[in-house]
């Protein structure tokens, strides 16, 4: 039986096509909304916050904005943190999150422009912020997140092009992307055996690569039950990388951001301590030096490369979970919208 973990998956395509006019006019009024503001602060928790590593990576990049993440406990009390110049932005599928509405109330006492990027029109988030944006995705029945992060990432890249007045390269085209990589995915013969590592996987990016990393990471350990982690190429090699061996794998995440000679230095590391290694790359990019590959077969835009290797994770996190005869769509001791912490 089809879990509702890969309806969701396989649904993407379609949701990106149902929200994307909707979607531009709601980034265009946000866009007004933040005329003049010198920064962006972005809320959000779990996979949202992973949205947000992209949007400040990409806002960054074209725009030259600065984008500051903010921390929710520091807005769970009445002192107040100097948000002058700030546009703000919440995200948060459920619209819920702890400490989402805080951040929006003290935007608020200080007059600062603030929306909300939420998958449910009727949430507090939702109804506090100065404008809102609809992830459009519908309901999302299992409890690791697929559609909603795709919407989050389409939205996000919408606003960039509203802010900076002209669509990123492969914007019209994304949801079509989507389609086609994840029908190659679900065709293909995925490197399984050699991301099932008993010790752990780690996932490994930089740029949008790094949020890319983070999230892949993050959908394994979910839906799998394998201790996986996410890094920025820099981030892993001063530290992580240490206590990984053999038992371990890697998968390294090549974006625009991971140069050749990079990629050669963490798979060079990455053997020397005895642990797999897999490249997820596009067919763009020549190959490497490692046990497995999972090429992209597609010419992209570095954003659309990202959400292109999120969709192949996703499908990797269900075969993998399907190999280890975890419940897909419930993962032990996780709930769909976590209110305690």
């Amino acid at each position: 039986m089809t879990t509702f973990f890969e309806e969701e998956i396989r649904s993407q395509a379609d949701i990106l096509r149902r929200r994307r006019d909707e979607g531009a006019r709601q980034a265009q009024r946000v866009a007004q909304s933040w005329h003049g503001i010198t920064y962006a602060l972005v809320g959000a928790r779990g996979s949202s916050d992973n949205a947000a590593l992209f949007f400040q990576y990409l806002a960054g990049k074209e725009l030259g904005l600065v984008v500051a993440l903010a921390t929710p406990s520091l807005y769970a009390d009445d002192s107040i943190l100097d948000l002058s110049g700030a546009g703000v932005l919440v995200i948060s599928q459920s619209g819920r999150s702890p400490g989402i509405a805080e951040i929006l109330t003290h935007a608020h006492r200080q007059h600062r422009p603030c929306a909300a990027l939420t998958n449910d029109a009727a949430s507090p988030a939702a109804l506090d912020s100065d404008v809102f944006i609809d992830m459009g995705a519908g309901p999302e029945r299992a409890v690791a997140s697929t559609k909603t992060f795709s919407a989050s990432w389409h939205a996000l890249a919408q606003l960039v092009s509203a802010l900076k007045g002209s669509d990123l390269a492969g914007l019209d085209d994304v949801a079509d992307v989507v389609d086609r990589v994840l029908n190659s995915a679900f065709e293909a013969s995925l490197p399984l055996a050699a991301l099932n590592a008993t010790r752990g996987l780690t996932v490994v990016g930089r740029g949008v690569g790094a949020a890319v990393a983070s999230e892949i990471s993050l959908k394994i350990r979910e839906v799998t039950g394998i201790r996986s982690e996410g890094y920025a190429a820099s981030d892993f090699a001063h530290g992580p990388i240490g206590a990984d061996g053999a038992g371990t794998a890697l998968l390294l995440v090549v974006s625009e951001e991971m140069t050749d000679e990079l990629c050669e230095l963490t798979l060079q590391g990455c053997r020397r301590s005895g642990m797999t290694t897999v490249v997820m790359r596009p067919s763009t990019r020549r190959g490497f030096d490692c046990d497995e590959e999972i090429v992209i077969g597609e010419d992209l835009a570095n954003w659309s490369l990202g959400l292109a290797c999120v969709v192949v994770g996703q499908v990797l996190a269900l075969r993998l979970g399907e190999l280890r005869g975890r419940p897909i769509d419930n993962s032990p001791g996780l709930s769909k919208v976590t209110l305690g912490v």
